[in-house]
């Protein structure tokens, strides 16, 4: 797992190509702060150290990088491939995408981060779309002569096989060979698992490994479900995994979904999903509102700094291209009804209704204003600038031009999907009915990834089923991650968290498609523990939640005995625990494994609110906090304290802090635990209280045999 502190890979001076690399990302525009970089680095060294060139038997290994979506893992990308090349692999063969369009965008960022065709210090060989014994003959020539050689490729079976010829013919030998696959959750998997075969890209990809001797196969995504729930004899199984960071500026899920749902998310009308059958004859009214929402952003946003462009808005309606077309038709026509009567109006009450009413709900979600002339004469240059694309595989637009105007709208669907980036993206409209799969769900909501402060003009329109099952995403999402990071910093697998801990999902959906996982098992755990495990770190909602623990008595509370430990213990009817200790609770956001309103709701829905619950103080065993490593995205790691190692006769034995009650005797038992801890890594807090808690139940998805 990726260390919370600087490593000593992290400390070590960069070599020359991370260097290069480190200075670029330095520079407008991306400009990324020196503890984001550190990030990178100790992310990429961490991954770079299972591989052959770091591991002492020198053996082939597989690790999955695991991030956000569009959270910056091209730049992680880039960053190991700087890094590799500085410590000594030759080849780097990089999947970068299903689509040339994909392969063409992440190609044309990994070659202009490194330098590759500006710089003359030939160090890099590029080696794109070659076949035959002549490009055998250039790759062994390009090794011999010291090169780095970079071979970015689309990932389809037609493609890495006559990769594979190439590298059998070079014979490859002793070199380190680095395997980068982005959106490893797509296309490289086996969909016939079903039926004892494999599918053509991921017998290809087997060829590939096979036929580089030394090598580090690294799988990039932001929803890993499907390689995590993969059997342990799967070739592509991971053995290890990074936590990718992102920058403090990243907004994600969770601040679209849960801290900030209230200004961005914005139902539609069911009637308003696209049926998968027919053309639409006209605009949903909630597609003209959004982009009434769009033109309106957009002018307050170009008007506070031109330098906010590009600005774009994404339709994601079908996956059919005439349904697309449709759209892209039927938007152009009202965008020029719009245009002229905006070329015509003075004042202004006489733009559209659509755009008066956004622009004041921007305004009230903290959209700067501007004066009622200049605001007109900014919706007449956006109107005028506005560019749509229709991008399906159907259509002629093989690259969107984003430096030919300052606005746009993207219409398409499936080829917007992964990997995609849409830049400066304000405004998603989603009506395409909602998709079982939380992986494929996940990836089309493409408005992740920009700064908090623009989140007043970011509106993400769609169904509400649709958004509650991204928001129930997003708890997978952050759950998925504490319980990884939880069970490997014990020490355990991988392939024994997806047997013995596995994913909760929403109700009803499926981490991915049927044809990659045959043996899912999904039932009901009876009693499961919810941790705090993300609690409020400022000095004032630490006191606030004191005063509730002190109110109740338990600092004062006796001690009572559980084997070997004691912990000052209350019991307290559920009537009060519910009003006085958990909803006054204060939070600063979600916490993986604390659903605050769910927890809440159980509750107030047990009949018997006289039924006693245990409250428990839990500290270090001489008084005062226990120490407890922190991760800066999802809190503490493994906040309870776990059994003796072994037992003792003559000695009393401590069941761990999840088994102080026998619960087997007692199911039904509610457990309030109060934490007292000290973040390990976090010099300016002392000590933060948390609450863990015993109840309710949750489905859980785990890989069967």
């Amino acid at each position: 797992m990726a260390a919370n502190g600087p490593t000593k890979a992290e400390a070590s001076p960069l070599g020359p190509e991370a260097a290069f690399l480190d200075e670029h990302l330095r520079q407008p525009p991306r400009s990324i702060d020196p503890v984001t970089r550190r990030h990178i680095w100790s992310s990429a060294a961490e991954i770079l150290g299972h591989g052959p060139l770091s591991s002492v038997e020198g053996h082939s290994a597989t690790g999955l990088a695991l991030g956000y979506v569009q959270s910056g893992k091209t730049t992680s990308i880039t960053a190991l491939i700087a890094l590799a090349a500085d410590a000594g692999y030759r080849v780097v063969v990089a999947l970068l995408g299903v689509t040339n369009l994909l392969l063409q965008q992440n190609t044309e960022r990994i070659e202009g981060a490194l330098g590759i065709g500006i710089r003359s210090d030939y160090r890099w060989a590029p080696f794109r779309n070659r076949r035959g014994k002549r490009a055998a003959i250039e790759l062994a020539d390009w090794l011999d002569r010291g090169r780095v050689v970079l071979i970015p490729t689309l990932k389809h079976a037609g493609r890495l096989n006559d990769l594979v010829d190439i590298l059998r013919a070079a014979s490859l030998g002793d070199h380190a060979v680095l395997i980068v696959d982005d959106e490893a959750d797509q296309a490289s998997l086996n969909t016939k698992v079903s039926r004892q075969a494999e599918s053509e890209t991921y017998a290809a990809i087997a060829r590939l490994r096979a036929n580089a001797p030394r090598h580090l196969y690294v799988q990039y995504t932001a929803t890993p479900y499907a390689p995590l729930l993969l059997e342990p004899d799967d070739h592509l199984s991971p053995d290890f995994l990074t936590v990718l960071h992102p920058g403090p500026a990243y907004t994600g899920g969770r601040e679209f979904f849960v801290d900030h749902a209230s200004r961005v998310l914005r139902p539609i009308p069911t009637t308003d999903e696209q049926p998968p059958r027919g053309l639409p004859t006209q605009l949903p009214g909630s597609l003209i509102q959004a982009f009434g929402s769009f033109v309106a952003g957009t002018a307050l946003l170009l008007g506070e700094d031109l330098g906010n462009a590009p600005v774009s808005m994404l339709i994601h309606s079908t996956h059919k291209n005439d349904v697309q077309a449709r759209y892209h038709f039927l938007l152009e026509r009202k965008r020029k009804q719009w245009r002229e009567a905006v070329d015509a109006a003075t004042v202004v009450k006489n733009l559209p209704d659509e755009i008066q009413e956004e622009r004041q709900r921007l305004v009230s979600a903290g959209a700067r204003d501007h004066p009622d002339a200049e605001f007109v004469d900014l919706v007449r240059l956006v109107l005028r600038e506005t560019t749509l694309w229709l991008v399906n595989s159907a259509s002629d637009v093989k690259k969107i031009a984003w430096s030919v105007a300052p606005v746009h709208v993207l219409i398409g669907g499936n080829k917007l999907d992964r990997g995609f980036t849409v830049e400066g993206l304000t405004v998603t409209y989603m009506n395409r009915p909602t998709s079982p799969q939380i992986d494929t769900l996940e990836q089309r909501a493409r408005a992740f990834g920009y700064r908090e402060d623009l989140l007043p003009y970011c509106q993400f329109f769609a169904s509400p089923r649709t958004l509650e099952n991204l928001r129930g995403t997003v708890f997978t999402e952050y759950d998925l991650r504490a319980q990884l990071e939880d069970w490997v910093d014990a020490g355990g697998s991988i392939a024994d968290w997806a047997r013995h801990i596995g994913l909760m999902l929403p109700a009803g959906s499926k981490p991915t498609r049927d044809a990659v996982l045959s043996a899912v098992a999904r039932f009901n755990v009876g009693v499961e523990w919810h941790s705090l495990r993300r609690p409020d770190l400022l000095q004032g909602p630490r006191n606030h939640n004191r005063a509730l623990i002190a109110a109740l008595g338990l600092f004062e509370a006796e001690p009572r005995r559980y084997g070997r430990l004691t912990h000052r213990t209350l019991e307290v009817p559920l009537a009060e625990i519910r009003p006085c200790l958990l909803e006054p609770w204060s939070l600063s956001s979600y916490s993986p494994g604390w659903r605050h309103g769910d927890i809440l709701q159980y509750l107030g829905r047990i009949e018997d609110q006289d039924r006693v619950v245990v409250l428990m103080l839990l500290e270090h065993e001489g008084g005062g906090p226990r120490e407890r490593k922190w991760d800066p995205d999802l809190g503490f790691v493994n906040l309870f304290q776990g059994a003796d190692p072994v037992r003792s006769a003559g000695h009393a034995f401590y069941s761990g802090d999840r088994n102080v009650i026998d619960f087997d005797k007692c199911p039904e038992q509610i457990v309030v635990q109060v934490h007292r801890a000290h973040p390990r890594s976090l010099e300016d807090v002392d000590e933060v209280l948390t609450l863990a808690a015993r109840l309710g139940s949750n489905v859980i998805v785990r890989r069967g045999s």
